[in-house]
């Protein structure tokens, strides 16, 4: 099986559907005072190329799945035809922030910033739950703008927030897997899209994976996708495999300044 095709996606969507029988989005995970034993969240972020996303979210639909969107508001990103259309699926819409990033450090103008584009994507669907983009190049971690004594409830009271995805769930028993990189080992080419988990799980292909959830995957799973790197198109496959590759080259030498 290619890795990081929409046929792939699918197959992985099989698998977890026999092993999961609650899916969950974000919002409802945090909604529920008791969680369940035995869930898996689909998180999606739509960094580029949301045509993409469009396209995963009608796959989940048809195999009645229901998942996260959390959209960057950039020019070439934020396209409220599409967010209005993944939303009318039934997937919950949330906003991926980066807004220290492009503040370059500045708090108040990257509040300020947060509260505008936060406002602008709730214009065109419900939005109670945020992550953060990682901006892997940045020098600037968008956490810290949440990083103070009084963050949590700013985020509740302030902005009518059920929680940030990376700081607002305990993720110790929770097994956590991202395709951050174009591969499946947490520590390889993935800079910030971490989390303090006891569940370690590193797979070094696609299949490996796929076997992980056929045979009792760990209970409680958040599964990340970037839908801009799947795609059946064989052209379109091999640019986005030169763009990662580009990219993760570009990471490690920014790590080691």
């Amino acid at each position: 099986m290619r890795d990081f095709t929409l046929r792939a996606y699918r197959e992985y969507l099989g698998s977890l559907k026999k092993a999961y029988p609650l899916f969950l989005s974000f919002y409802e995970y945090f909604s529920l005072k008791l969680k369940p034993d035995r869930f898996c969240i689909i998180r999606h972020d739509v960094d580029r190329m949301p045509r993409r996303a469009m396209r995963m979210a009608e796959l989940e639909n048809r195999l009645g799945v229901h998942a996260t969107y959390f959209f960057r508001i950039k020019r070439n990103t934020f396209r409220p035809d599409i967010i209005r259309s993944i939303s009318e699926l039934g997937h919950e819409i949330g906003y991926h922030y980066e807004s220290l990033s492009d503040a370059k450090g500045n708090f108040d103008l990257a509040l300020a910033d947060f509260a505008q584009n936060l406002e602008k994507i709730r214009r065109i669907a419900p939005v109670q739950t945020v992550v953060m983009h990682g901006r892997p190049l940045s020098k600037y971690d968008n956490l810290d703008l949440w990083r103070m004594p009084d963050a949590r409830s700013r985020r509740k009271d302030s902005f009518g927030l059920l929680g940030e995805v990376y700081l607002d769930i305990d993720y110790s028993d929770i097994a956590y897997i991202t395709d951050t990189g174009r591969n499946w080992l947490s520590n390889q080419s993935n800079r910030r899209d971490t989390v303090r988990s006891e569940i370690k799980l590193d797979f070094k292909s696609g299949n490996l994976l796929r076997q992980y959830f056929d045979n009792n995957p760990h209970p409680k799973l958040i599964f990340t996708v970037h839908p801009e790197r799947w795609t059946n198109a064989q052209i379109a496959y091999c640019v986005r495999f030169l763009f990662d590759a580009c990219v993760n080259i570009a990471k490690s030498l920014n790590k080691r300044r």
